[in-house]
């Protein structure tokens, strides 16, 4: 029988499941060694730039051809896992048109508070500012932190894959363990709270096999927003991300 409602018609047993990406996507193990082996090859062949902003490192992939500025990817994984070696896959699609990849590190969840990193990643943005126009993207974890950065700070374009824009629901799910915020912070860092504050032109992505709340969110997103939506029929949330190197997501960010 199934239990109380704790969001929207979800239980607590499925709103947990709806939060696990491994329940979507048994085969996330492959995904997360072919992101790291996928950046290896990249690094390897396009030999980037070593940078620190704050504490931490960045990866700068050099552009190819007609530089068009920069674009800044933020990594997923859950704000508590996956580092810049794991998210360097999609530099030589941009490069090749005419992007600098900038692939930074933050600091993890729960060494460190959400709010905390929002910070590091707003200070990311300060740094690379003087190096031309910054297109900003991110994927799971990585969308909703760029979401929030696209509500406080001007992008040339923002492009968002798989993510989540709503935390309410995220601290009744078991993620409430490590995510620990009050109202007011959840408040403030669930951007389609604040959708009419983001300037860019935006696009967002997600696929088909998914978690139907992911699904949700995005679909929710793009009504608050009106932004462009890239559906990816068949595809899961790990291999979701490498839509902004192949196909209509990435026709329309090189346009």
């Amino acid at each position: 029988m199934a239990g109380d409602k704790v969001w929207l018609e979800y239980d607590q047993a499925a709103l947990d499941a709806a939060y696990d990406q491994r329940v979507w996507a048994p085969d996330m193990p492959a995904w997360l060694a072919r992101y790291r082996a996928d950046t290896a090859a990249a690094r390897a062949a396009l030999r980037p730039e070593t940078l620190s902003y704050g504490p931490h490192g960045l990866d700068l992939y050099p552009a190819r051809g007609t530089p068009r500025g920069i674009h800044l990817h933020i990594h997923g994984g859950a704000w508590r896992a996956q580092s810049r070696d794991d998210s360097g896959f999609l530099a030589p699609a941009l490069t090749a048109a005419g992007f600098a990849v900038a692939v930074p590190d933050f600091s993890l969840l729960p060494a460190r508070r959400l709010p905390d990193v929002v910070a590091e990643l707003r200070d990311c943005v300060r740094f690379l500012r003087p190096r031309g126009p910054i297109h900003l993207s991110g994927h799971s974890s990585g969308a909703h932190l760029a979401a929030v950065l696209a509500v406080e700070m001007d992008f040339a374009s923002v492009t968002l894959v798989s993510g989540v824009y709503e935390l309410e629901p995220v601290l009744l799910s078991a993620r409430r363990a490590y995510v620990a915020l009050d109202a007011a912070e959840v408040a403030a860092l669930s951007p389609i709270r604040q959708a009419g504050r983001i300037r860019a032109p935006l696009r967002l992505a997600w696929g088909t096999a998914e978690s139907p709340e992911f699904i949700r969110q995005s679909e929710a997103m793009v009504a608050a927003t009106g932004a462009a939506s890239f559906v990816l029929p068949g595809v899961n949330h790990f291999a979701a991300a490498y839509a902004p190197a192949q196909g209509a997501l990435h026709d329309a960010l090189t346009a």
